[in-house]
């Protein structure tokens, strides 16, 4: 996925947006890896690269997540820098599930333009999923295909749609997305002979024409009310391929309408033999972690081509009437987009697959989907926060309205830099709990609720409270928590400034371990080469210079010793002495 939001050849990011139902901060930690210059940072094991990366990113991308789906994933202190850029969606019916990215790229005054809608989360999971990317160009007037998308944003940058409210200039620069977004032209082959976005769920937005009289639909959630949605009309042959779990709970008389089929075993356990091999995630809330997760829907038409559809909606009910969903629609000749082609594309990965179906629900699924539900509500709950400057940092933490929690559930809490549990609801904003004797950079707006039913069953979610008495420049103290020796100060510096300079990561042997390496031919650890460098950022970036100042503050004297290279901080006062003079005349 990261590929698809990387910039053109010659362009930079300008501004981001992305939609996903489940959200691991592990996942979204990579998002400004792939918007950084080649380079600037290439894995999430990077610390130094990541928080450069995200940096230079995290003002331009916007991310919105359905409230109460929000997880750690893999534990990393790093991710604490992300919070400007999560969002997590409140929604009164239905639920937020698009998988979808808004991009807009600039070289100059030329804009360039993306538009990314799957099937998969901003998660880890390894998943079989389904992409469609679109490319293309500011055109003159506006254009039908894109009505739905420029609702979608416009209904993301609306006042409360998130919680904490989002941010004004984060809401103007959306809404300037939007309306940038009313003409662009998008590429696609000559064969394709419409093109459109069904955005559901949001504004008034048609749902698409499915009237065809042989379908392909793959979905890995299913029910019978929501495949007659989708299925073959007039007694056309459907072919459904979904989860073996999801076939055996359909009706018989459905099952004996359709052909079934599943992945076959062998692909899915190869996903699950490669899943293995990855870290564990803390807070998985993933119903499976490999598998079916592609949603596509293909129907050969009567009077001749085939229209097929690539996104987020599942074929059960609320998919198609109460969710937030975004669909591609793509009309074409048969041949190229019809059922026979699609099955044949496919035929490797599947199996056929045998089922009297109407399995029953079991208890234990009863109890986990219970659970799910009470968690979700809860996350909805608005919380906040107060900043105290005490001994040395304290928060004070409360629920903006009650936190109603179910009869048998057992509610705790913690900050996502906190190791030890509040067993309790988050209070009242009357009795606001006090977390005190904590550092500038363990602050965190990120909480950690965790919902445990009376046989042990638990599961948590990352709620985003609204800060009050901020601190400034606490984003900066993260930042310096991270920089503790002089090989790590320097590479920050060199990327924070020459981001285009550095030397890629994946390169074998680049682990800038020293601050030569750091730095490069011509910089020696005694700091000789350095006043070469800086002097070069004091003419061309000032903004990178008081970048580097902001940090620096967050350093105390023990911490400047152990962290700076030897002979910086006499350079550094040259440097910034030469550019307030220069800014003065």
């Amino acid at each position: 996925m990261s590929e698809l939001l990387t910039p053109p050849t010659g362009f930079a990011l300008s501004h981001a947006v992305g939609t996903t139902f489940t959200l691991t901060l592990e996942a979204a930690l990579a998002v400004p890896l792939s918007f950084a210059r080649r380079g600037l940072a290439s894995s999430t094991d990077d610390s130094v690269g990541v928080l450069s990366a995200v940096r230079q990113a995290v003002d331009r991308v916007d991310v919105f997540a359905q409230s109460g789906y929000i997880s750690l994933g893999a534990s990393s202190d790093l991710v604490t820098v992300l919070e400007p850029m999560i969002h997590p969606v409140t929604t009164r019916r239905g639920l937020f599930h698009p998988k979808a990215w808004f991009l807009e790229f600039a070289n100059g005054d030329e804009r360039r333009y993306r538009f990314v809608c799957s099937s998969r989360n901003l998660t880890t999971d390894r998943t079989w999923d389904a992409v469609v990317s679109l490319d293309g160009t500011p055109g003159d007037q506006p254009r039908p295909v894109n009505d739905g998308m420029v609702q979608l944003l416009g209904w993301l940058a609306d006042e409360g749609r998130s919680t904490p409210r989002l941010a004004d200039p984060r809401g103007i620069r959306i809404r300037s997305l939007a309306d940038a977004w009313r003409t662009i032209e998008w590429e696609h082959p000559d064969h394709v002979r419409r093109l459109n976005v069904h955005v559901l769920g949001v504004g008034s937005n048609s749902l698409p024409q499915l009237e065809g009289t042989r379908a392909l639909v793959v979905s890995p959630f299913v029910t019978g009310d929501g495949l007659a949605r989708v299925r073959a009309r007039r007694g056309g042959e459907t072919t459904l391929v979904s989860r073996p779990d999801q076939l055996e709970k359909l009706a018989p008389a459905i099952l004996h309408e359709t052909r079934i089929r599943v992945l076959d075993d062998f692909v899915d356990q190869a996903l699950a033999d490669a899943d293995t091999d990855a870290d564990t995630p803390d807070e998985p809330r993933s119903a499976d972690l490999t598998g079916l997760h592609a949603k596509i829907v293909v129907h050969d038409r009567a009077g001749g081509g085939s229209t097929m559809l690539i996104g987020s909606a599942n074929a059960t009910t609320p998919a198609w009437t109460t969710n937030v969903e975004v669909m591609v629609e793509v009309q074409g000749p048969t041949k190229q987009f019809g059922v026979g082609t699609i099955s044949e594309a496919l035929a490797p990965l599947l199996d056929d697959f045998v089922t009297d179906g109407g399995v029953a629900e079991t208890a234990d699924e009863v109890a986990e989907r219970e659970l799910d539900d009470a968690l979700r509500r809860i996350a909805q709950t608005r919380v906040s926060m107060r900043v105290m400057r005490d001994d040395p940092y304290a928060v004070e933490v409360w629920a903006e309205e009650e936190m109603r929690v179910p009869k048998g559930f057992i509610p705790s809490w913690r900050l996502l830099t906190q190791r030890e549990f509040v067993t309790s609801t988050i209070p009242a904003a009357d009795q606001p709990h006090t977390l005190g004797s904590m550092g500038l950079e363990q602050v965190t707006p990120f909480v950690v609720v965790s919902l445990s039913d009376a046989v042990g069953r638990r599961q948590q979610t990352i709620v985003i409270a609204e800060v009050y008495d901020d601190v400034p420049g606490r984003a900066d103290a993260i930042v310096a928590s991270h920089l503790t020796e002089p090989g790590a100060f320097a590479r920050f510096v060199r990327l924070l400034l020459f981001p285009q300079d550095a030397t890629a990561l994946s390169e074998p042997g680049s682990v800038f371990t020293s601050f030569h390496s750091a730095f490069g031919a011509g910089v020696a650890e005694d700091g000789s080469g350095l006043m070469e460098l800086l002097v070069r950022a004091a003419a061309t970036n000032h903004q990178g210079l008081t970048e580097i100042e902001r940090v620096l503050r967050h350093f105390s004297p023990e911490e400047s010793a152990q962290a700076l290279p030897e002979g910086f901080a006499s350079v550094w006062e040259s440097v910034i002495a030469s550019v307030q003079k220069g800014e003065q005349t």
